[in-house]
């Protein structure tokens, strides 16, 4: 995780745990299916990475920055709350057991 996280740009970490909430939200609601799931969270991290890196234009060059970092941001974020989701299901209060 200290790989990942060190890409992660601070201005962005706050999205991975709303992606975390988000996919939380999508699995509680049963009709939507789970296999879409991480996809849609990809969605929608690009777009708000995207978002955000736009909300900033003034520390870039031109929009092809703009649209790579919130590209390249927003499937970070997106992969560190896949990777979040499955932690916390593997290693739940009775602790980490890798054949969970």
């Amino acid at each position: 995780m200290e790989h990942l996280s060190q890409y992660i740009e601070a201005d962005y970490a706050v999205l991975s745990a709303v992606l975390y909430c988000l996919g939380r939200v999508l699995k509680a609601l049963g009709r939507f299916p789970n296999r879409l799931i991480p996809l849609t969270l990809t969605g929608c991290g690009i777009a708000l990475a995207c978002l955000g890196a736009a909300s900033r234009w003034s520390e870039y060059a031109n929009w092809a920055g703009v649209m790579f970092d919130g590209v390249v941001q927003g499937i970070l974020c997106t992969g560190m709350s896949v990777y979040l989701n499955e932690v916390i299901s593997h290693c739940g209060p009775g602790g980490c057991s890798p054949g969970k």
